[in-house]
């Protein structure tokens, strides 16, 4: 009697076909192009927030100008460097600047086909390149004109090269991440025993994270930490003390030419200590640290309603499937830590395996091309030593003892933790969550909270290299196809309601409305220009920009020496500590510009026009889509 086999061929021949697409090289510049596009849909406008104008304004400053301005400021200033250089060429360009920013994070998702793929395997590679790409959260920070995605780019390189630098300084693997980077090491100038390449990327990828963000600082500081107590292990096995001395004096150098701006950092930290904005709201706060890669403000408004009953109920729709997903994988997992060769037989299978020749990677690799192979590595897990010879079949554990047992487990996870499938994933999460406690730490001692998402955002580098490290040791294709779908649309579901906000015309309209009413009250005034004032420098600042024929004053209230920063908007903007200061004689029409979150009249607004001698003229308020908010124009009389 036959038996038909055709339909599980075909089943097998489709899956292989499936798989050499998947893992082929121009699938991955393929998804590399297609997420690039994707983040670009949002880079062409012209509209701009606070911080950006922040950026914009200081980078029309001299190079000079920049460094002492950006000391009244709370980041670095190699980014602005930057933008000045763009400046030169470019002039006051929004786009270039734009454009600059999303090459950052093309940059970091560009380390998954040159460094995650050639050292890791294709299906990490793949997978972290599309995560960077096409999670919400990058699709804000890349157009955004700060620092954060050549920050987030220059953590991860710092951190991947040190990986690097570690597996080449490791004894000779035959097989693995660490026999794949061995294999490039051969053949380059070699510094005690590591390329002397490699460690001149790292040691600029780390200074350039210092220089670009704070948090770029902190997550460099981990990586050189980890580093160095790797090299400090080697060095105690007597495996060779010259890599200690090559970090050391790496770490030397840059400290070094990070000096002139610790001077400043300890000024800032003076301005900033009870005194920042960032404040910590339970449990809002800790909402945002778990959930800020998907769930941006756009995701968390469409599931309040804010964008109508579409877009909730999808995103209702999706948050249900993602529970879902997190639900069968929880099973999917479970299931297989329960199996009966798992509890009572793993070293049975082991040796099993063994005998007949196939190695215990196969299960976690399959299908892996030959050691060296730019595309994928296989498991160095077959030459654990807890996968040890042949069993008999009938063989059953003795009971051990309650302490034999804690020993035992002990045991195993230093096993399974010194895997070389393991070590990245632990390392890139001890950087991410170093970053954390430090931040955390230093809010403390300060008292003044300095940890916010966005700055933690500058090491999500590591924090999705382990991500997708991990969900590419699921073997269920349904599973991982599931997880990707997810992620793809909840990303488009906030790049429609992105794109709503930042091309709508309301953006210009509510800095239209300054023009119109600075140009009609200063007509009425026999030709005379009225002051233009606010103590909110989050809309004055934008009007600056807008119309810099206009003089401007800003009412700083904030402590500290923000006055410096805001020399970044002169000479259109002067600054003034209080309203008196400002008003001391004048006599005339006042322009006063405020902002709110609900539409109401702005603090300003109501504040000025209970003042004795103060008359509210007129008040009109229009939302802007990009900030969402509402911008309030009031015109005040003084006798």
């Amino acid at each position: 009697m036959g038996i038909d086999c055709s339909g599980g061929f075909m089943k097998r021949a489709s899956g292989a076909v499936a798989q050499g697409v998947l893992s082929s090289r121009w699938f991955h510049l393929v998804v590399l192009a297609l997420g690039s596009a994707f983040v670009l849909v949002g880079a062409f406008h012209g509209y701009i927030w606070f911080d950006e104008s922040y950026s914009v304004a200081i980078a029309n400053h001299s190079f000079s100008e920049i460094w002492r301005i950006g000391s009244g400021d709370v980041h670095p200033v190699l980014f602005y460097w930057a933008l000045h250089a763009l400046n030169l060429v470019f002039g006051q360009n929004i786009l270039a600047y734009r454009l600059f920013t999303v090459l950052g994070s093309v940059a970091l998702a560009s380390l998954g086909y040159t460094h995650v793929r050639r050292d890791f395997g294709w299906k990490p590679g793949v997978l972290f390149t599309a995560f960077v790409l096409f999670i919400p959260y990058t699709a804000i920070m890349a157009t955004e004109i700060r620092m954060y995605s050549w920050a987030t780019f220059s953590v991860m390189l710092c951190a991947l090269t040190a990986w690097r630098i570690a597996c080449a300084l490791r004894e000779p693997a035959r097989e693995g991440s660490v026999a794949c980077v061995q294999k490039r090491a051969q053949g380059k100038r070699l510094l005690a025993g590591a390329p002397l390449s490699w460690w001149v990327v790292f040691a600029l990828s780390s200074l350039v994270s210092a220089y670009l963000h704070y948090f770029g600082a902190m997550s460099a500081f981990m990586v050189n930490l980890l580093l160095l107590v790797f090299c400090i292990n080697r060095a105690a096995r007597r495996r060779g003390a010259a890599a200690l001395g090559v970090l050391v004096m790496s770490a030397a150098i840059q400290v070094a030419l990070y000096v002139p701006w610790l001077l400043v950092l300890v000024r800032q930290m003076g301005v900033v200590s009870n005194t920042y904005w960032a404040n910590m709201v339970f449990p809002v706060t800790y909402i945002e640290f778990a959930t800020y890669p998907v769930r941006t403000s756009f995701v968390h408004f469409a599931l309040e309603g804010s964008y109508g009953a579409v877009p909730q109920v999808v995103g209702r729709v999706l948050l249900a499937a993602t529970l879902v997903w997190l639900c069968a994988w929880a099973i999917w997992s479970l299931v297989r830590l329960v199996k009966p060769h798992v509890l009572a037989g793993e070293r049975a299978e082991g040796g099993s395996r063994a005998a007949t020749g196939k190695a215990a990677g196969d299960e976690d690799f399959r299908g892996r091309a030959a050691v060296g192979s730019a595309d994928e590595v296989s498991s160095c897990s077959a030459n654990a030593p807890d996968e040890g010879g042949e069993l008999p079949a009938n063989f059953a554990p003795e009971p051990e003892s309650p302490r034999a047992q804690r020993d035992s487990l002990s045991r195993r996870f230093a096993l399974w933790a010194s895997r070389d499938s393991v070590v990245p994933v632990l390392c890139a999460l001890a950087i991410y969550l170093g970053v954390f406690a430090i931040s955390f730490s230093a809010s403390i001692l300060m008292d003044s909270l300095i940890v916010y998402y966005r700055y933690l955002g500058v090491a999500i580098g590591p924090l999705l290299f382990a991500a997708v490290m991990l969900l590419s040791r699921i073997r269920s294709r349904v599973l991982v196809g599931a997880a990707c779908a997810i992620l793809l649309s909840v990303s488009v579901l906030n790049m429609t309601l992105l794109v709503g906000d930042f091309y709508s015309s309301d953006n210009q309209e509510a800095l239209d409305e300054v023009r119109q009413t600075v140009d009609r009250v200063t007509q009425e005034n026999d030709g005379k220009a009225p002051l233009v004032v606010s103590s909110d420098i989050g809309y004055i600042s934008l009007t600056t920009l807008a119309y810099p024929d206009v003089p401007q004053t800003y009412m700083d209230w904030q402590k500290g020496n923000w006055n410096l920063a805001y020399e970044a908007y002169s000479p259109t903007l002067t600054c003034k500590n209080s309203w008196e200061e400002i008003f001391d004689g004048y006599h005339g029409p006042i322009v006063v510009l405020g902002q709110t979150q609900n539409g109401v009249m702005s603090r300003d607004v109501e504040d000025l026009s209970k003042r004795d001698g103060f008359e509210l003229r007129e008040s009109g308020t229009r939302y802007r889509p990009y900030e969402r908010a509402w911008f309030t124009v009031a015109v005040i009389d003084k006798d």
